[in-house]
């Protein structure tokens, strides 16, 4: 069982590998932040291979493959420190579907072992949002939301709109535009997002987004 790390960073970018990218201040003149990927290409560095772990991450025909085929596998993660500032109000957004559970990550740092929140939806339409360790607490995955289906989460695969909003002391979780949780807000190490799929599993997104105010 095991965890499969990766982040990359668009301002002072890092793979666990150690490789450095060229600084880019990721602050806006203004007081807000808007960070846009819809796949057209790889300029965030998406792509990926881990083939001792069997994981894979390719930006191709407008979406991003994320495929962690390892049966034994627990969760394999990847993410983009976009230094959004996680004490304000923010939303994070991305589509996604797959064969068996991905979701939508935010808060990794891989510097201070936080693996960061998950809000993963699976392929038979439960939802779900999870502390996957480190950050502050126990090192342990632990269950925020515990899953659950509604009629407006879609099965078998097909695409599903994952929005979480911070909004004051609060998590709001909406998939497909309906409202599905509220729950008070975690500590949030960094100000990353990406995404994890659990072993056995292959996901596509077709965008995240995040803002914050």
């Amino acid at each position: 069982m095991k965890k499969i790390l990766l982040l990359t960073t668009i301002a002072a970018s890092f793979l666990l590998s150690g490789c450095y990218k060229e600084y880019v201040d990721p602050y806006p003149p203004d007081n807000t932040y808007e960070f846009v990927d819809e796949f057209v290409d790889n300029r965030n560095d998406w792509n990926f291979a881990d083939n001792v772990n069997d994981a894979y991450g390719v930006v191709s025909n407008g979406t991003f493959s994320f495929n962690y085929l390892d049966p034994n596998g627990v969760a394999s993660y990847v993410a983009k420190n976009i230094q959004f500032n996680p004490d304000r109000n923010f939303v994070i957004q991305t589509r996604i579907g797959s064969d068996n559970n991905m979701g939508l990550l935010f808060g990794y740092d891989a510097a201070s072992g936080a693996y960061g929140y998950s809000f993963t939806i699976s392929v038979d339409g439960y939802l779900a949002l999870y502390d996957e360790g480190g950050n502050g607490g126990s090192n342990d995955i632990s269950t925020i939301v515990s899953p659950r289906t509604a009629s407006y989460v879609n099965g078998n695969g097909n695409w599903n709109e994952v929005k979480i909003e911070q909004s004051g002391n609060n998590w709001i979780g909406y998939v497909n535009g309906y409202k599905a949780f509220t729950v008070p807000a975690r500590y949030i190490v960094k100000g990353s997002v990406g995404f994890v799929v659990v072993g056995n599993t292959r996901g596509e997104a077709d965008y995240i987004q995040a803002n914050y105010y």
